[in-house]
């Protein structure tokens, strides 16, 4: 029995027309040529603060563009503050501590232990609009759940 094919001539998950919209994402995003992250929409408060902050240190604007998810999805992150419940394949949810308040986040990857023996991670995540990259160690990282609004308390070990 032949693959059935698109209109493309493709196998339909191999299209990047045809293929499925990943879960949690949008057909159609919003990026900047600026940019390091794709938005769900231009009201997206981290686009807004984001493009604020290049007109105060007077940085060329560039004007947002709606775009199929499938051009840019393997180029550049989501946007956490528009989808704070996705994580591209590879990568976890998580909380991230940040000036005594656990903000969402995105761990891409565990790097190495330190000299204290604690795991270092590399992650993104948001605080009060504006985009973050970080390696931090595993005593400011948790575990988070699609949908979870708060960290799980954790239980302590002796």
């Amino acid at each position: 029995m032949a693959d059935e094919r698109c209109l493309h001539e493709l196998l339909p998950d191999q299209c990047g027309l045809c293929k499925p919209v990943p879960s949690g994402l949008a057909a159609r995003v919003v990026i900047t040529a600026g940019g390091s992250v794709f938005h769900r929409d231009t009201s997206c408060e981290a686009l807004v603060e984001g493009r604020n902050k290049a007109f105060r240190l007077g940085l060329e604007l560039h004007d947002p563009v709606t775009v199929p998810i499938d051009r840019i999805v393997h180029d550049r992150p989501p946007c956490i503050h528009c989808f704070p419940d996705y994580a591209p394949p590879g990568t976890r949810l998580c909380w991230v501590m940040d000036d005594g308040t656990w903000n969402r986040g995105l761990l891409k990857r565990w790097t190495v232990r330190g000299a204290d023996g604690l795991w270092r991670a590399e992650v993104d995540y948001v605080v009060d609009r504006v985009p973050r990259e970080a390696v931090l160690d595993q005593r400011r990282l948790r575990p988070r759940e699609p949908g979870e609004q708060r960290p799980r308390p954790t239980v302590g070990t002796r």
